[in-house]
């Protein structure tokens, strides 16, 4: 089984991918935010392995909107409606992969952005160790990047709300915590606890 996290394009792609060369079966579908190039396939994905997509309640708008979800800026009109999709908020946990997820709402990308935390996510060894550990996940959407953070000159985008989201709620994690972004490479929060931008401004401004 799998847990599709933003499908965002090439439908067919994805179904390909998950069915002929994962050979798995998706049990849900996760969004951390409503922007379309996280969304576009969404629908299409979800009809054909029948399992329901899921946001953040505060992401209605983005979702039904194609200019606050930027698809109308690229000549395109992408949209998700109540009904179309079930939601959480901030705190909720889903049972998934015999695994817990818990919702953190993380502001400021977009009004419902949203991040995915797995206590006990990866099972891995790193060299010189005696045996393998479970390292916490996160799954952080476009608030959280390798030393870096989502814009904030969208529709409904603030630096103060991304800013505080990543300090407040993110930062805090363990920092072995490993960091899956939406665009990019990997990183750690001990990592972003480090060199992320936003612990400086977050000394400014909070």
């Amino acid at each position: 089984e799998c847990v599709i996290i933003d499908p965002a394009a090439n439908a067919p792609h994805i179904i390909k991918i998950v069915e002929e060369e994962l050979h798995l079966k998706p049990v849900a579908i996760l969004l951390t935010h409503g922007h379309f190039d996280h969304i576009m396939a969404a629908k299409e994905v979800a009809n054909h392995f029948q399992v329901k997509i899921f946001a953040c309640q505060d992401e209605a708008e983005t979702l039904a909107d194609p200019k606050r979800n930027l698809s109308a800026n690229f000549g395109v009109s992408v949209t998700l409606n109540p009904g179309e999709y079930e939601t959480f908020r901030d705190g909720d946990t889903l049972q998934y992969l015999g695994r817990t997820w818990k919702v953190l709402e993380t502001p400021g990308h977009t009004p419902g952005s949203c991040c995915f935390y797995i206590e006990d996510g990866l099972s891995f060894q790193k060299e010189g160790e005696p045996a393998p550990r479970i390292y916490p996940v996160l799954f952080s959407g476009d608030t959280l990047f390798k030393e870096s953070f989502g814009r904030t000159d969208f529709p409904g985008s603030t630096q103060e709300a991304i800013v505080k989201s990543i300090v407040e709620k993110l930062l805090v994690l363990p920092s072995e915590t490993s960091v899956f972004p939406g665009h990019e490479a990997q990183s750690s929060i001990g990592n972003e606890q480090k060199y992320n931008p936003a612990v400086f401004l977050g000394r400014v401004n909070l």
